[in-house]
């Protein structure tokens, strides 16, 4: 009988260890899955399964290594959410051998789990002003239409005039507004959903720091009208001023600017190997006059997703304009966290791009478009709600 019973105790200790081993398991999947969901969602890293694969070594389940399997899909396989592309699907198996269960089945013992997390609505919005008690914070007026439904407005001021618009403006997209709006004079917001008293939005670039700023470099940051000029990364400690007819050619990297950023009269800017211009100062940033700016931001490194950025204690009342046809052939964002941005006069971006307009205030006047499309590029997307496990 103690043969029996001590048997009976292993046998029901090997079965409990199986338990233990699927409920670990299943930890480990649901972890990686929204943990892979969130990597979707804030675009980092880029290829999502590295993070699901990475949170699941850490607990202890490493993909190839003592009979490991980790599948990471999207979309899912199975369940109610197969062939949904917004779910994140993980998969972990290990055999374990059981040698008292080995006396009443052959063959190893299959422990798996299987978890979904469905991504945050990360993509719904490319404007989002930070200033948080501001009125109108972000203001629209005189037949603006952010028409993109695609391209929400996010706002976190607190004020009850923090989304203003006026005269015809009118927002297609999603709306967040932490405080709330004020509309008249035919002004419509007609996007979904549109949420008033919201939670504020996090900003997805609050962590990026300067690096090292280089000394100055020899290249100058002027030419004569109708020059074509080739420029590397550095330091400009004069500033840009390029006008009528200009040709600026940018190899990729980081571009320090002091003093002045002033392109007008037909210029054109070409860096799309991935370049951050940087507005190292408190001067007003002015594009006018029919410039035409090609910048793709870096999609890794410290500035990944930044094309022009400020300063994060710059002075808070300077504003950077952007207008008199400006085409903004943009994928990143254009970034002042601390500054007013201000899009008029027909500034847009190419239809099919990916820009995001982040500021303490951003005002769109007379005709703006912009657009949003930014998987795989390196942009974090601006989230309202986090990634939620759904199986």
């Amino acid at each position: 009988m103690l043969i029996v019973i001590l048997g009976m105790v292993a046998l029901g200790v090997e079965i409990t260890f199986v338990l233990y081993k699927h409920r670990q398991m299943q930890s480990a999947a649901d972890s990686a899955a929204l943990g892979g969901a969130t990597a979707l969602m804030r675009g980092y890293p880029v290829d999502f399964s590295i993070e699901s694969k990475a949170i699941a070594a850490n607990a202890g389940f490493v993909n190839g290594v003592a009979d490991v399997a980790v599948t990471v899909n999207r979309p899912p396989t199975l369940g109610p959410h197969a062939g949904n592309n917004d779910p994140v699907e993980v998969i972990g198996s290990q055999p374990q051998y059981l040698g008292l269960v080995a006396l009443f089945r052959e063959g190893l013992f299959q422990v798996g789990a299987r978890a979904v997390a469905l991504i945050g609505n990360a993509n719904l919005y490319c404007i989002l002003a930070l200033d948080p008690t501001a009125a109108r914070a972000v203001y629209l007026r005189n037949n603006v239409i952010v028409g993109n439904p695609e391209c929400g407005v996010a706002v976190n001021s607190n004020s009850d005039s923090a989304l203003y618009l006026r005269n015809n403006a009118a927002i297609r997209g999603p709306v967040s507004v932490h405080g709330n709006w004020s509309l008249a004079n035919n002004a419509e917001l007609t996007g979904s959903p549109l949420s008033n008293h919201a939670a504020t939005v996090t900003d997805p670039y609050a962590d990026v720091a300067l690096e090292t700023i280089p000394s100055c470099t020899g290249q100058s940051g002027e030419a004569g009208n109708n020059a074509t000029i080739d420029l590397s990364p550095g330091h400009f400690c004069q500033g840009w001023e390029f006008q009528n007819n200009v040709t600026v050619n940018l190899s990729p990297g980081a571009y320090y600017i002091d003093k002045q950023m002033d392109l007008g009269n037909n210029v054109i800017v070409n860096g799309t190997g991935g370049v951050t211009l940087i507005v190292n100062g408190n001067y007003t940033v002015e594009f006018t006059n029919n410039a035409q700016i090609n910048i793709t931001a870096p999609s890794t490194g410290t500035y990944a997703g930044l094309a022009i950025m400020g300063l994060r204690d710059a002075k808070s009342s300077v504003t950077h304009v952007f207008s008199n046809n400006t085409v903004m052939n943009i994928k990143g964002v254009v970034y002042f966290p601390n500054q007013i941005v201000e899009f008029d006069n027909n500034g847009a971006t190419t239809p099919g791009g990916c820009t995001q307009v982040i500021g303490r205030i951003v005002e769109l006047y007379n005709n703006v478009w912009l657009d949003h499309n930014c998987e795989g590029t390196g942009v974090k997307p601006i989230a309202s709600t986090m990634s939620q496990m759904v199986e």
